[in-house]
C-alpha cells in the first residue's frame, strides 16, 4: 500500500511549520517497502494570522490535502485537526527532520499493520 504524506516545512529539511501558517506543503509518497520520495509541492493560502484564523482558508487547505493520508506539522490546533480528519487526513505534530519523521511514520504504520 502507498501513502501520501503532507509535510509542513519552511526549509524542506525540517518539519517546522504550523499547519495554519503554512503556505506550502511538500507531498511525500511512501511505497509498500517504506521508501519515501517527495513527489510535489502544493501551495495553499495561509489560514492563520497571529491569534486568528480564516475558516474558509482552513477548509481550502484541508481540501488541497484530501488525497493525503497524513499531515506532519510542527503544530496544529484542534479545530484544524478536526477539519483535516473530515477529509480523511490524520495529523501528527512532530518537530523533527523530514527523513526522521517519515521513518517514524513508517514504523508506526508497520505497528498498526501488525495489529490487524
Amino acid at each position: 500500500m502507498t501513502y501520501q504524506v503532507a509535510v509542513a516545512s519552511l526549509d524542506g529539511v525540517r518539519i517546522n511549520q504550523h499547519f495554519g501558517r503554512a503556505e506550502r506543503f511538500l507531498i511525500y509518497q511512501i511505497d509498500g517497502s517504506g521508501q519515501a520520495a517527495c513527489i510535489e509541492e502544493r501551495e495553499v493560502k495561509r489560514a492563520c494570522g497571529y491569534g486568528s484564523h480564516e475558516e474558509d482558508s482552513l477548509l481550502a487547505s484541508a481540501a488541497a490535502l484530501a488525497d493525503c493520508s497524513f499531515a506532519l506539522v510542527a503544530r496544529i490546533g484542534p479545530g484544524a485537526e478536526k477539519i483535516l480528519a473530515k477529509q480523511g487526513v490524520k495529523a501528527f505534530e512532530i518537530a523533527d527532520s523530514i527523513p526522521n519523521a517519515l521513518e517514524k511514520l513508517v514504523r508506526y504504520l508497520d505497528r498498526v499493520r501488525e495489529r490487524t
